[in-house]
């Protein structure tokens, strides 16, 4: 090597080496990191629903009258409470097994999905019923529509319970926009659109955990709770709002950060 370039080649060769010592490959575009331990939250407050409202089933906020509206796949009727579980009113409606509840942005439109008749159906405040159209993917009766609510755009997002687990999304017109198979839990019982976060978050009854996911359900976080049974999920600012199908009670938790 000539006596002039050595010190030169000795520079370049450890900033090639450093260079090559502190890269890390980059996350594909796209990839979700899934969390490998994932906590348990605790409820910071549960209250009785009953014997008013037996095995509820979804659960949505109602920012118009700061309530909540419930439905129960054992009654016909949509109930309202406030945050104590207090019963406020019920509205009568026509449907049957109903398994999720969302509201409009307005709070003028109330929406349901009734499981064995495999239908989005929406109604009045009053509950007078203005329209209804299919959502039918299940294979089974007891596998069905589970979960909905009320995104952006006037866009309804719709889970199928499991067999297949399925995330559907449609306009308000009943036009499928997109479906997306889901392979985040073993069963999929309700879910929520935040928008303040432009996410969605769910919860499994039968894995025990909620799941925060994007739009196109892929996950970005989880957390176990301690019990089955959540069929429906809500959140006010940073508080999660749960409703137990198999104790008819109320659970209140701290939104994870």
């Amino acid at each position: 090597m000539n006596r002039f370039c050595q010190p030169y080649c000795i520079i370049i060769l450890f900033v090639l080496v450093i260079a090559t010592g502190c890269k890390r490959d980059a996350p594909t575009q796209g990839t979700i990191v899934v969390p490998q331990e994932t906590a348990t939250l605790q409820p910071i407050a549960e209250y009785y629903l009953g014997p008013n409202i037996t095995e509820p089933s979804g659960i949505a906020y109602n920012a118009k009258n700061n309530s909540f509206i419930v439905v129960s796949d054992a009654h016909p009727e949509v109930y309202e409470i406030d945050f104590h579980g207090t019963l406020l009113r019920t509205i009568p409606t026509a449907g049957s097994d109903l398994e999720g509840i969302a509201l409009s942005s307005t709070n003028d439109t109330i929406y349901v999905v009734e499981e064995k008749n495999r239908l989005v159906v929406s109604y009045l405040a009053n509950g007078t019923k203005l329209s209804s159209f299919s959502a039918d993917v299940a294979t089974l009766p007891n596998n069905a529509l589970e979960g909905i609510a009320a995104g952006k755009n006037g866009h309804l997002y719709v889970l199928n319970e499991k067999l297949p687990g399925m995330l559907l999304e449609y306009a308000l017109n009943g036009t499928e926009l997109k479906r997306t198979p889901l392979s985040l839990a073993s069963d999929y019982a309700d879910i929520f659109y935040s928008e303040s976060e432009d996410c969605l978050w769910m919860i499994s009854d039968e894995s025990k955990k909620i799941m925060k996911t994007d739009l196109n359900g892929s996950l970005i976080s989880q957390w176990f709770v301690p019990f089955t049974k959540g069929e429906g999920i809500t959140i006010v600012r940073d508080t999660i709002y749960v409703v137990n199908d198999a104790d008819a009670k109320l659970y209140i938790f701290n939104k994870p950060k």
